[in-house]
């Protein structure tokens, strides 16, 4: 039962940034440039970051020899996505870009 609870709280957070992108980056690009705009920064941005953060908390564990070490880069990194989206401009409320 406690896996079944742990999956579903994880769902829960994992839908509410997988809900938005999509959303935020259409408002981000104009029609034509749209389809590779959004490609190109998603898998861009989950295959660098999502690629090399294992090897970079395994070296942060390794050279500081606390385990949590990897926190610190979780933090570093949202506080760079806060930063991030404070800064787009929310468009929600405009026509999508031609």
């Amino acid at each position: 039962m406690g896996a079944i609870v742990v999956q579903f709280v994880l769902m829960v957070l994992l839908a509410v940034p997988l809900g938005a992108a999509p959303a935020m980056f259409v408002e981000l690009f104009p029609a034509r440039d749209r389809l590779s705009g959004y490609s190109v920064a998603y898998n861009l941005g989950l295959g660098g970051v999502g690629g090399v953060t294992p090897m970079c908390a395994t070296w942060l564990i390794k050279a500081s020899g606390m385990f949590a070490a990897p926190a610190g880069l979780l933090t570093a990194a949202a506080a760079l996505a806060c930063v991030t989206v404070l800064w787009i401009r929310d468009g929600s409320r405009e026509p999508l870009p031609d």
